[in-house]
């Protein structure tokens, strides 16, 4: 029997919890939906964001001091 005080984290977001989890607004969200940086995942008409997607993206986009 599973322990229930263990959590659940989704793997899949709906687009305002990606937004949420990213900190940004929806908008910013769409943008980089629509460039390809964020890809998404499809479930009939349902859009999805997979979190190592987001973790991925976050990654990638730091920069140090030097790079700044």
């Amino acid at each position: 029997m599973a322990d229930s005080t263990q959590s659940f984290e989704p793997q899949l977001l709906k687009e305002s919890e990606a937004a949420r989890w990213l900190n940004i607004g929806k908008r910013k969200l769409w943008s980089l939906r629509a460039s390809g940086a964020i890809p998404i995942v499809r479930i009939g008409r349902s859009v999805r964001f997979d979190v190592d997607d987001l973790r991925d993206y976050v990654a990638k986009n730091k920069v140090g001091i030097a790079d700044a």
